[in-house]
């Protein structure tokens, strides 16, 4: 079978490479972890984490209040958001090569701009409660932004516009 052959050598061509499954699937296990707790137990500091005790009571106060509860609970979801739409962008189907290369694009500069924001905040002497979230995003997003920008995309044969034509 001729055009199995071909259909499984172009879907190992479409696939993000492995360097960006390792990239995303490590920089997807704190915000998976952290969404399920923002989740389940808002303000809760996970001692993995480092410094995340002085991140939660920074944000929640003392006592926790209600309302930035409810605010972190939300958050938890769009983390959780993030995460499933980078892993399925990540390990998903081969096909969708150039919205696959929109949504690196789109990755990447919110991975700056999410890192960048979020190392601003904090004063120079704290710094470091942020330091490697905000590194971890950077890398995240350079991998998305270099994939999309640099790696050849084939045009694909078949339905749609180049349907009979050469590549």
């Amino acid at each position: 079978m001729v055009h199995d052959h071909v259909t499984r050598a172009r879907q190992t061509v479409d696939m993000p490479p492995t360097y960006i499954k390792v990239v995303v699937g490590l920089a997807s296990v704190i915000p998976l972890i952290a969404g399920v707790r923002n989740i389940v137990a808002p303000g809760t500091p996970l001692s993995f984490i480092p410094e995340d005790d002085v991140f939660q009571a920074h944000l929640h106060g003392s006592p926790k209040d209600p309302r930035m509860a409810y605010v972190f609970q939300l958050f938890g979801c769009c983390l959780l958001y993030a995460v499933a739409a980078k892993l399925l962008l990540a390990f998903g189907h081969s096909e969708g090569t150039y919205l696959r290369r929109q949504i690196m694009v789109a990755y990447g500069v919110l991975d700056f701009l999410f890192a960048y924001l979020a190392y601003d905040y904090w004063p120079q002497a704290q710094k470091s409660v942020v330091a490697g979230f905000a590194l971890m995003h950077c890398v995240e997003g350079s991998v998305f932004l270099g994939d999309a920008l640099l790696r050849p995309r084939p045009v694909k044969l078949g339905k749609g516009r180049n349907f009979g034509k050469a590549a």
